[in-house]
């Protein structure tokens, strides 16, 4: 996005820059929300980092992120050995 649009997105007579370390950081609290499966993530990125304007971005990508690897668990092979099969 900020190599496309490198002074910011006119919208409504107002430039919003892009900032790409706001990705960085909403990526991998999505990251880390996928793999602990939590979404307290969010709350310490955003605690972390104190922008409130990442902070509806970053929870709508772990939440989604969370709910892929959930989706993605179902269906890998479990490793465990379960109480059945001892």
């Amino acid at each position: 996005m900020a190599t496309l649009f490198p002074s910011g997105i006119l919208f409504d007579g107002i430039v919003y820059r892009i900032l790409p370390g706001g990705y960085a950081v909403i990526g991998a609290a999505a990251m880390t929300g996928a793999v602990t499966h939590t979404v307290s993530t969010a709350v310490i990125c955003f605690e972390l980092t104190g922008q409130i304007s990442h902070i509806l971005p970053m929870m709508v990508a772990v939440i989604l992120a969370n709910m892929v690897a959930q989706v993605i668990a179902h269906y890998t092979p479990v490793t465990c050995p379960t109480s059945q099969s001892l």
